[in-house]
């Protein structure tokens, strides 16, 4: 009987990275309400390709991603550059997608994984979606204590990605870019005026119609952008019972990343 052969790969290529895995929050109910509705069956064609043309594989840091229906996981390298092109992919994956009224969860965790074409498979996959699916009830991607203390050791242009939510619980803080805007123009600098309105107008939505666990996430959102963007008094906040401004035209989408990566003077 011949022996089988072995795959040196999946053998060999098993060490520490950092693993996200994300849950489109709403998507499954997109889909429900596709039907024979064209404009819901767009909008769901639509968040898919976000999700294509957002995240970017990048093998000078080995940063991959699979996805499957509503459930994406992303991998890199253990390095200073690595998790900064994952706190960015993040934010502009969350920017995106928050246009389309679909909320992301996720965690983030550090530990050997195997993610090729393939397969993706350890403890830091099993770990990142422990995080997503039993710890992190909100709209927030949860850092595990070691990414977390990983991105303080780092210094202040990282640990302005964090933000709290409770003791000892750190997410990626996806509303920095909305939260440093200012309105004075610049050359190739997103307005984000009308994104904020569409937001506004999703999440308003919700927290009018919504109940239970689906209008507890409206209301977590509402506190973290009320609390983040709208204290600094250049966007709106986002009220409880207000009337939706009514959306007149499409979203403001970004495709690739638009600030360049730190140097990785952090390499491990």
């Amino acid at each position: 009987m011949a022996q089988e052969q072995i795959d040196l790969d999946l053998v060999n290529n098993y060490r520490e990275k950092y693993v996200i895995f994300l849950d489109l929050l709403g998507f499954r109910e997109l889909v429900k309400k596709i039907g024979q509705d064209v404009l819901e069956r767009h909008r769901v064609i639509e968040a898919l390709k976000l999700v294509r043309d957002t995240l970017c594989p990048n093998p000078n840091i080995d940063l991959r991603f699979t996805y499957f229906s509503d459930c994406i996981v992303l991998s890199a390298e253990r390095s200073a550059h690595a998790l900064w092109e994952i706190f960015q992919s993040i934010e502009l994956l969350t920017f995106n997608l928050l246009q389309y009224d679909v909320f992301v969860r996720g965690g983030l965790a550090v530990g050997l994984t195997h993610h090729s074409r393939d397969f993706v498979f350890g403890t830091a996959v099993t770990e990142a979606y422990e995080l997503e699916s039993k710890k992190a009830s909100s709209p927030l991607v949860l850092l595990s204590p070691e990414a977390a203390q990983d991105t303080t050791k780092l210094g202040p242009d990282f640990t302005q990605w964090l933000k709290e939510d409770g003791p000892g619980r750190y997410f990626v803080n996806y509303l920095m870019r909305y939260a440093e805007y200012t309105p004075d123009p610049q050359p190739g600098k997103v307005v984000l005026t009308y994104p904020a309105q569409r937001i506004a107008y999703y999440v308003t939505q919700r927290l009018t119609k919504d109940q239970g666990s689906v209008l507890e996430k409206a209301q977590w959102f509402q506190t973290y952008w009320n609390g983040t963007v709208a204290a600094r008094g250049v966007l709106p906040p986002i009220e409880t019972g207000a009337a939706p401004t009514t959306l007149d035209k499409g979203p403001t989408i970004i495709m690739r990343r638009l600030v360049a990566p730190v140097v990785d003077t952090h390499r491990r």
